[in-house]
């Protein structure tokens, strides 16, 4: 008698970013899929001594890492520009529900005005992690602003960074 197994269900394959969605006039939505679980993907994002290994911007050495990882708690990302100056993002922690969902307020040290409510989801997706990140902005100018900048094409090298981290 011939047995044949049937093959393994399909894994989604983890991708290097998925399509920017405009929601509304002052939301974006990207997402990232990882393939490691999202516990060693939380860690990766929550961990100070971690994201100086893969979050910043080429020439820019990370100069400060900060996290209270707590609803009320707070955190400050510093970078030391090229030219000497420094620039940072910083601001409240307002949810954590570990390794699911954390959500912060970012503030930029260059824009006074600059407020973004940033939801980080993160959920099992086949072997690995689907992270959405939801970024509120306060205006719909803001929004447009942070597209015009080139924010979204950063972000996607950085996390191909912490891909990267994760897998050695």
């Amino acid at each position: 008698m011939d047995r044949t197994l049937d093959p393994p269900a399909p894994q989604p394959a983890p991708q290097p970013a998925l399509p920017l969605v405009l929601d509304g006039d002052t939301d974006i939505i990207l997402g990232r899929d990882f393939s490691h679980p999202p516990a060693l993907v939380w860690r990766g994002l929550t961990k100070p001594v971690l994201i100086r290994q893969w979050m910043g911007i080429e020439g820019c050495p990370m100069t400060q890492c900060e996290m209270d990882l707590r609803p009320g708690g707070a955190f400050r990302f510093e970078w030391a520009g090229a030219d000497g100056s420094s620039f940072f993002f910083h601001g409240p922690i307002l949810t954590v529900d570990a390794p699911r969902r954390m959500t912060h307020v970012e503030h930029f040290s260059q824009d006074p005005s600059y407020r973004t409510e940033c939801t980080t989801d993160l959920v099992a997706w086949g072997e690995g992690t689907r992270m959405t990140l939801t970024m509120r902005y306060a205006t719909a100018e803001a929004r447009a602003a942070a597209i015009a900048s080139g924010m979204t094409d950063g972000m996607a090298e950085t996390y191909g960074k912490l891909e990267a981290l994760l897998a050695g």
